[in-house]
């Protein structure tokens, strides 16, 4: 039995050995691109689901805005969202006083300060207390006047406390004089707007 020449071989199977060789580095490029491209695959499908849920997201408060828009809109004109208007306060307590035929009055207004967490619930809520000082001629003018107030108020207030006390100790006569004083604390309360930060 004759053997083949190995020197007419040899060029074959160097031929063979090469193409065995590119073969696997094709085969395993071709699988470190496929891992590459299913790497990315799987980071835009990550980038898609976050696109849409930053799209609900973006749905959900359009519809929570455009369902209290109107409301929203109600409480800055009333003056509760925004600055504090404490010359509108300061009117109407002074239009109050005269609606309920009353004998001038003293206020004091002190600076805003926040309201307790348990009030303001994780507004930006504020308040700003009023002293209001009224000569009365009878008890019920207090409570004229505090109905007069509230049909004027341009805000949100509310009365937090009051103390009668008598101005003299002279028995009361049919007269248009003031015998007593009331001393009122009143709140008022606003909402700072995002710009506004807290105050």
């Amino acid at each position: 039995m004759t053997h083949p020449p190995l020197a007419v071989l040899r060029l074959p199977l160097l031929l063979l050995l090469t193409t065995l060789l590119l073969a696997g580095a094709g085969i395993l490029w071709m699988h470190h691109q496929a891992a590459e491209a299913a790497a990315a695959l799987q980071q835009q499908q990550t980038a898609v689901n976050r696109a849409r849920q930053q799209l609900d997201h973006s749905r959900q408060q359009q519809q929570l805005i455009a369902t209290h828009l109107s409301d929203y809109q109600a409480l800055a004109a009333r003056g509760f969202v925004g600055q504090e208007d404490r010359l509108a306060w300061i009117e109407a307590a002074q239009l109050a006083n005269r609606d309920a035929g009353l004998y001038g009055l003293d206020y004091r207004l002190m600076p805003r300060s926040a309201s307790p967490p348990e009030l303001a619930q994780g507004l930006s809520l504020g308040q700003t207390s009023m002293t209001l000082t009224l000569p009365l001629l009878v008890e019920t003018d207090l409570t004229r006047y505090l109905a007069a107030l509230k049909a004027r108020t341009p805000g949100v207030v509310r009365v937090k406390g009051c103390h009668l006390a008598r101005l003299d100790s002279a028995p009361f006569e049919a007269a248009n004089r003031p015998h007593l004083q009331a001393e009122c604390e009143l709140l008022w309360f606003t909402v700072a707007v995002a710009s506004e930060g807290r105050t």
